[in-house]
């Protein structure tokens, strides 16, 4: 009866919870949209899980679909998350039953046989004990570790956004590069054929040494500018190569291919909305989510624990038989400890204060990268809109001096000086280009390149409230 009655108390005891109320959680505010974003039309409300398909270029996207499954920081990061998935259903075992067989073989020089428990010849037993999680103790662990396998899992999404943002990046430098190194070449062609014209007109006459002179320190100078191109053209191969877990550069890479411009604006929503889709984010909102836990496993050991075990043995252990049945509960008892329990309750409440703080720095940090991103997006465009003008200008003049040169009307310096001015503004145009393209990557990373959550904050908010 007085076991029916301990079994019985400790199942109300598991039923009722420590009080952790007032932990409730809440985002900053945020503007209703973002600065410099321009509304967008009904139903154009984008999807972003697969963003770079707004470049529309398959090579970008077959390189961001390799990156994603075979870039080693992805593999270590789900292998982490494997370990600590692992570890999380662990704990929704540490307040079950155990049982355990346990042998034991005694040998010594004496003749007489002595009666006592742990010192009989042989002895095969089977331990069962119970630790039972009370006053949220069982609950709040297993919520602890819940939450610190969905952090991981959080940091495996980071790790795919970064990989993706990285090799978007690289390739968007990479055609820049190609582009800058093309135009390289053209002007080196226009120099040596402007330095053969210098050459002829000072043998003829009609140009001072100098002016040869200088032709020539052009061309070192574009040959110079053309090596540094291909050197960082290679450097950004190998960059891709790594990203994709290997060292092998792709061949097809090397390739001059267009920049790869976003036939989409950036999309534009609540911030509140899409920063709840950054992993950062949802990371520290879990961190909130332990922490609150963890207040409730200190409060916990404020309160008296409770142990039931028992032992079935053969050769122990009743004196007087060989087989045996011993058990009974076990109790502790917090009595006086100086203090240290709520210590360490008052430690876990500042802990929870702390993520608290370090979740809503999180937002606004979130919110500042994003707008940052979306403003350097909406300057560089318009000076992108005005280069093309510029360059389809510059063309203009170029086929007119052409034309005169052509009817014999003016020499080959003026073809030249039109056609280095085309140089020019495909150059500024190719910096412009990769700068919009980078801010957009950018853009896309730090509204965490997924498609926005509809859950409120509250709805992960870490709130306990008392039970039974």
């Amino acid at each position: 009866m007085k076991t029916i009655c301990v079994l019985a108390g400790a199942a109300m005891l598991t039923a009722c919870q420590n009080d952790a109320s007032g932990l409730a959680l809440s985002a900053p505010s945020l503007p209703a949209r973002y600065a410099t974003a321009a509304k967008m039309p009904a139903g154009r409300q984008r999807d972003l899980r697969d963003w770079w398909q707004t470049f529309s270029d398959p090579v970008l996207s077959g390189l961001v679909v390799r990156s994603l499954g075979q870039n080693l920081t992805i593999v270590q990061a789900k292998q982490q998350l494997v370990a600590a998935r692992t570890m999380a259903r662990t704990s929704r075992t540490l307040f079950m039953p155990t049982a355990d067989v346990s042998g034991t073989a005694n040998a010594g020089t004496g003749s007489t046989k002595s009666q006592e428990l742990l010192r009989r010849p042989v002895q095969l037993n089977l331990e069962v004990g119970w630790e039972l999680g009370l006053f949220g103790l069982s609950e709040n662990t297993q919520r602890a570790a819940k939450a610190s396998a969905d952090m991981v899992a959080e940091d495996v999404e980071a790790a795919r956004i970064a990989v993706a943002a990285e090799i978007a990046s690289a390739y968007v430098r990479l055609r820049a590069l190609q582009e800058r190194e093309a135009i390289a070449r053209a002007s080196l062609a226009l120099i040596e054929r402007d330095g053969k014209l210098a050459a002829v007109k000072y043998r003829s006459g009609l140009a001072a040494a100098s002016d040869a002179e200088e032709s020539r320190i052009s061309l070192g100078d574009a040959k110079a500018e053309q090596a540094r191109f291909q050197m960082q053209i290679d450097i950004t191969l190998q960059q891709i190569a790594t990203l994709l877990g290997t060292t092998q550069i792709d061949a097809s890479l090397q390739h001059t291919k267009p920049q790869p411009v976003a036939r989409l604006d950036p999309v534009t929503g609540r911030p509140a909305d899409l920063l709840r889709a950054r992993p950062d984010v949802r990371r520290a909102e879990l961190a909130t989510v332990r922490a609150a836990a963890d207040i409730g496993i200190a409060q916990a050991d404020l309160y008296p624990k409770l142990r039931l075990s028992g032992i079935v043995g053969v050769g122990g252990p009743s004196n007087g038989s060989p087989f045996g049945i011993l058990g009974g509960p076990s109790v502790q008892i917090p009595v006086f400890d100086q203090g240290r329990r709520r210590d360490v309750v008052a430690a876990r409440q500042a802990q929870f204060d702390e993520a608290v703080a370090a979740y809503r720095q999180t937002v606004l940090v979130a919110y500042e990268e994003a707008s940052s991103a979306l403003r350097a997006w909406s300057a560089v465009h318009a000076t992108t809109r005005q280069l093309n003008a510029n360059l389809a200008s510059a063309q203009k003049m170029r086929s007119a001096t052409t034309v005169l040169e052509r009817e014999g009307l003016s020499d080959g310096s003026k073809s030249i000086g039109s056609a280095m001015r085309v140089l020019a503004q495909r150059k500024q145009l190719a910096d412009a280009q990769e700068a919009e393209a980078l801010a957009l990557i950018t853009f896309y990373k730090a509204i965490g390149g997924a498609s926005p959550l509809t859950t409120s904050t509250q709805d992960a908010a870490p709130t306990r409230q008392r039970k039974g």
